[in-house]
């Protein structure tokens, strides 16, 4: 039998399909990236190369978390709505995402959560997507 693996709580920005090099949009940011792919490189070894460069700003938080609490945090560390919308209008992404991943699939704890109007009008101000994952905690 599998042990339970702890709750995780994840919340990722992702700007991806630019042109300028992706070094450079981490310096935008303000805020080093937490992953970065150029287009045409491969993600990793052995794999296809990318077919659009990418940079991600990911933040674990601890299981206490709630969902309402995850994204204005991540928007905070992020320099705000302000500095996303001027980074957004300098490299022109094709895509701005930001992702929820919650391991609480199966928790006796968690049963859901919600957003604040205020952060789903900094989205839609963003321009930036918005996808929710919830997980069992034996998931990988």
């Amino acid at each position: 039998m599998l042990s339970p693996v702890r709750p995780k709580f994840i919340a990722t920005f992702t700007l991806r399909g630019f042109s300028a090099p992706a070094k450079e949009v981490e310096s935008m940011m303000g805020v080093p990236a937490t992953e970065l792919g150029a287009k045409g490189t491969p993600r990793k070894p052995g794999t296809k190369p990318l077919r659009h460069s990418f940079a991600a700003w990911q933040l674990t938080f601890p299981d206490s978390t709630r969902l309402d609490e995850m994204l204005p945090a991540l928007l905070a560390w992020l320099g705000g709505t302000e500095r996303l919308c001027s980074v957004r209008q300098a490299v022109a992404p094709e895509l701005l995402e930001f992702d929820i991943s919650m391991w609480i699939k199966d928790s006796d704890e968690q049963e859901g959560g919600f957003l604040d109007a205020s952060t789903i009008a900094a989205l839609a101000q963003v321009g930036a997507t918005l996808s929710i994952g919830l997980y069992a905690r034996n998931d990988t």
